[in-house]
């Protein structure tokens, strides 16, 4: 399962024999809630691929971009921004293809699907608190709910859906940087609003991902010359595993499957 979790990440750098063409920079990676497909960006636009391998399949053909996208639980549609339209927003488009719809035509940034599949957990950036904010964006068309004022980007829903865990700070291309904004992990519980200081390195963490069939929390740390990718279970730092020994390129953007660890 760890293995699976590592190859998720070296598919996407190793792509370009399933185009014609070489393939340069994929990224945004989502997988199939079953973890037989990856979802990714490819040249501005959304494409799949089997995670054994094979013929990717174009989902997006826009001039606009298209980034972000994240795999629904139940497996029907990818959640993804797009400034098709001249500015970002959200949109809803079916696996199989087809038209995709505007959720929201404010500038949210999708994070993850809440588990029934009725709603986004997204951010908006919040110029008071100089980061960004959790909303609860409904698909139904229903106004985006406030639920926590200082948050980031890159952050991971709760199995339990009580909690979510973010990263603040830290900058990807400044893996040996080890000064007062090096990146750390929160956590914010949902009922009391409290938030809590989960890692204290001397470098950065980053790309929190928990996941949903054991509980496990995935996530990126600096050695302080690539991001490897971690794993813990209970939410115990002192116990996590590195599971990655990258020593070319970085760990990041990662995604688990729902029913497994790939």
């Amino acid at each position: 399962m760890r293995r699976a979790a590592i190859l998720l990440i070296l598919c996407l750098l190793n792509l370009s024999g399933l185009f014609a063409a070489q393939v340069y920079f994929p990224k945004d990676p989502t997988i199939s809630p079953d973890g037989n497909d990856v979802c990714f960006v490819f040249d501005n636009d959304l494409w799949i691929v089997p995670f054994a391998g094979g013929d990717a399949r174009r989902l997006t053909s826009t001039p606009a971009q298209e980034w972000g996208p994240q795999w629904s639980p139940d497996g029907r549609h990818i959640a993804f921004n797009s400034n098709r339209e001249g500015s970002n927003m959200v949109y809803l488009i079916p696996v199989r293809g087809g038209d995709s719809r505007v959720i929201s035509k404010d500038a949210y940034n999708v994070v993850e699907w809440y588990p029934d599949s009725t709603a986004l957990l997204v951010t908006r950036s919040n110029m008071r608190y100089g980061s960004s904010s959790f909303y609860r964006l409904p698909l139904d068309g229903s106004p985006a709910t406030l639920i926590a004022e200082i948050g980031d980007s890159f952050a991971t829903l709760s199995p339990d859906g009580k909690s979510i865990i973010f990263n603040r700070y830290g900058d990807a291309h400044r893996k040996a940087y080890t000064g007062s904004l090096a990146g750390d992990l929160w956590k914010i519980d949902l009922a009391t609003k409290e938030y809590s200081r989960l890692t204290n390195t001397q470098y950065t963490e980053r790309y929190p991902r928990f996941a949903h069939s054991s509980g496990a929390l995935f996530y990126c740390l600096s050695d302080g010359n690539h991001f490897q990718l971690m794993r813990t279970e209970n939410m115990d730092f002192t116990a996590a595993v590195q599971i990655s020994s990258f020593n070319e390129w970085s760990a990041r953007d990662i995604s688990v499957a729902r029913t497994n660890e790939r």
